[in-house]
């Protein structure tokens, strides 16, 4: 699948028609649409504002997921919901990880 294609697939399964994506990005309608039928090359700024909105990594929105291709499904899921959290949800998230990696070192440790 080419990049236009993709951009295009990604803007849909947000939920955002061209206009409103030009709008959220500060952009005409009419260059979502040069990006998607590829007249225009998006560039960088474009694709990293797009991933921004979307919570993704530019590789997610382009196409190269290979962090999900080597991940369970479980870890799918986690990366996931993180995506959605905010820098402080991050941070308290990170807090209880680390908290139940302790506590399994410390029962391990036990266990010996």
């Amino acid at each position: 699948m080419d990049i236009g294609n993709r951009l295009a697939k990604q803007r849909k399964k947000y939920g955002y028609t061209q206009k409103q994506l030009a709008d959220k990005l500060n952009l005409s309608q009419q260059i979502i649409s040069n990006i998607e039928r590829e007249a225009s090359a998006p560039d960088i700024h474009f694709l990293k504002a797009t991933a921004d909105l979307y919570k993704i990594t530019i590789d997610e929105l382009i196409g190269r997921e290979a962090i999900y291709e080597t991940k369970s499904s479980t870890e799918k899921q986690i990366l996931d919901v993180v995506r959605e959290m905010n820098d402080y949800e991050k941070e308290l998230s990170l807090g209880l990880v680390n908290q139940i990696v302790q506590n399994r070192k410390k029962n391990k440790d036990k266990n010996r």
